[in-house]
């Protein structure tokens, strides 16, 4: 494993020319003997929407990947998800992604059974249910889509593995782990139980704003990264679009612990120069009661924490009533009990502020808001 970042230039998802771009970074910064091998690629499908809105890692990015893999000898490359609500295959087909990584040379696999997963130098968590097709796989490679993240404020290739685990337990690792840093430090043990060999962004055309992962505003960042330390990828990616990826809670406990990187500053970029991929108007997400921590004393944190913490409210005219809000809520509080049967938050107080349901309501009617 090195501490260099492939860098390229790429405008457009134009199929010849992302596919010419990763072959590059296989060049700058060289995968693993994939020769004869089987290499599971696990892109973003938050849930089944256009390529154009930036929810989930481009088709042609996967497709692309699919093919420089099988250009370089691998036997099988298997691509698959586990969406939290959605069918994987209808969710790949929806997007693009099926029909990508098939006529690619790949095979689409749905993550539907869990197998056990060891992780004994887990911090927090000793052992994973992963799906199956992980164990299936000699290497693991993360297809990632850069994206803001409200909860954790950005979201890449690390956060991206949680897609390992199957559908709904997903949702409840967030009531295991309701507190932030619990969180970050799962997703850290996560990554050292799936240790991926490989990464690669997609940030041709990124999400921003506190919309993010699922409702944010689509915004051309014109580059596509690659790496095979995937800390190294997160934190270069994040910083180039203008985040501190010392604040961003699993890139920090990750480099913390001294497994992917000893410090920030070993990281390298090779291809194109970091200026001309840096983002000056990308908004991130910023969590102002972490802030505040830094300036007021202990207890008026206590009175204001609460107070800025963000709560989700809903929106009886915009939902259309499909219930997803109410099965992804690890704590059970969303009932569809609402004016017309629409959704609604029944115990605010209880409220994990994990924002699942955030993330996957398809119509915009769930807004995060404070007070």
């Amino acid at each position: 494993m090195t501490t260099t970042v492939a860098l390229q230039r790429c405008a457009e998802y134009d199929f010849d020319k992302v596919l010419e771009c990763i072959h590059v970074m296989f060049e700058l910064v060289p995968p693993p003997d994939v020769h004869g091998k089987t290499v599971l690629l696990k892109p973003n499908i938050l849930y089944p929407k256009s390529p154009d809105l930036a929810v989930c890692t481009h088709p042609v990015v996967v497709g692309a990947v699919a093919r420089a893999f099988k250009d370089l000898g691998a036997a099988r490359v298997i691509a698959g998800e586990s969406p939290a609500i959605a069918n994987s295959t209808m969710a790949a087909k929806v997007t693009g992604m099926y029909d990508q990584v098939v006529s690619n040379g790949g095979e689409w696999a749905d993550f539907k059974t869990p197998d056990v997963v060891a992780c004994p130098d887990g911090k927090i968590v000793k052992s994973f249910n992963f799906a199956k097709q992980f164990l299936e796989a000699d290497i693991i490679v993360s297809v990632a889509k850069l994206k803001s993240h409200q909860l954790m404020a950005y979201t890449g290739a690390m956060k991206n593995l949680f897609g390992l685990m199957i559908g709904l337990e997903k949702a409840e690792q967030h009531y295991r782990f309701s507190n932030k840093a619990d969180f970050a430090a799962f997703l850290t043990d996560l990554n050292i139980a799936a240790k991926p060999q490989y990464a690669i962004m997609d940030a041709i055309v990124g999400m921003e704003g506190p919309g993010g992962p699922g409702g944010g505003a689509p915004i051309k960042l014109g580059f596509l990264a690659a790496s095979d330390n995937i800390l190294a990828l997160d934190w270069k990616c994040s910083e180039l679009v203008g985040y501190n990826p010392h604040l961003i809670a699993n890139l920090e406990d990750a480099l913390k612990r001294s497994l992917w990187l000893k410090s920030e500053k070993e990281i390298k970029t090779a291809g194109a120069s970091e200026d001309t991929c840096r983002c000056t108007t990308f908004k991130i997400v910023k969590e102002p009661s972490e802030t505040l921590q830094k300036m007021m004393p202990r207890w008026l944190n206590l009175i204001a924490t609460p107070l800025l913490t963000k709560t989700p409210r809903f929106n009886a005219r915009k939902c259309k009533k499909c219930g997803r809000c109410e099965q992804i809520c690890p704590a059970h509080l969303i009932k569809m009990n609402g004016p017309d049967d629409s959704a609604q938050l029944n115990d605010k107080q209880k409220c994990l502020h994990c924002f699942c349901c955030h993330e996957i309501c398809p119509n915009d009617a769930i807004k995060l808001k404070r007070f």
